[in-house]
């Protein structure tokens, strides 16, 4: 495997989600009343339910988070705006260390240690991008990364080719020099393959890693076991 370029998903890939959840939830008891438990259910089903939208095409691109917003309102009987406020609250107010997937720091630097580029492809719900950009910041994740490309701000979302195509364009590597992490067979996985790069999908569900030669692509674990593809693999 010859690569240039390493690029990650960000939400269960970097970033645990359900702890991001959990502030949003925090938020909205806060203002709401209920138990926090509850709104973080709540906003999880939520997710589940826009996600299964967004797959089937039931959001434009270009529109996506008002679309989706207003989708969620829907589900938890809220406002959008409601429901946009304690997000960015959650986002002003959270400590995004605490998000921050086991292992992430170690791979980060590592992929830099090999002098690759990097470069986070990411899709969005009922948050903008720049929310994300904000968390992994904070987090000290973004210093890892040269250019960020979400699908609110470009335009396109996973898993189509196009989103991939684009990064590759930016930073002028063949499909074949590109890697892309991520945690969705659907999004994820099934996208960098359809664009002909190589793939790696996070699985919890399996003990160790599988390699699928015919695509040259890998699931593993855990985002801590990538810094066994990239030792062994890396030429």
């Amino acid at each position: 495997m010859s690569l240039r370029l390493v690029c990650f998903d960000v939400w269960d890939t970097l970033f645990i989600l359900d702890a991001f959840y959990g502030d949003v939830a925090a938020e909205l008891a806060g203002k709401f009343g209920g138990s926090p438990m509850e709104w973080r259910k709540r906003l999880l089903e939520a997710y589940q339910k826009v996600r299964t939208i967004r797959r089937r095409g039931g959001f434009r691109d270009s529109t996506i988070v008002a679309m989706a917003l207003k989708a969620v309102s829907g589900f938890l009987g809220l406002a959008p705006e409601a429901i946009a406020e304690a997000i960015s609250r959650a986002v002003e107010h959270s400590d995004s260390r605490k998000y921050v997937v086991d292992g992430a720091y170690d791979v980060l630097r590592l992929v830099r240690d090999f002098d690759l580029r990097t470069a986070i492809i990411g899709n969005v719900v009922f948050w903008p991008g720049s929310h994300n950009r904000v968390l992994l910041e904070r987090a000290g994740l973004a210093k890892f990364f040269d250019r960020q490309f979400y699908a609110d701000e470009v335009g396109v979302s996973k898993p189509k080719p196009s989103i991939f195509k684009q990064v590759l364009s930016a930073f002028n590597v063949e499909p074949g020099e590109a890697l892309h992490v991520g945690d969705s067979l659907f999004e994820d996985f099934a996208g960098a393959v359809l664009a002909g790069m190589n793939a790696v999908l996070i699985d919890e569900s399996v003990k160790e890693e599988v390699k699928l030669s015919s695509w040259n692509a890998y699931i593993i674990p855990s985002l801590k076991k990538l810094e066994n593809i990239l030792k062994t693999e890396i030429k």
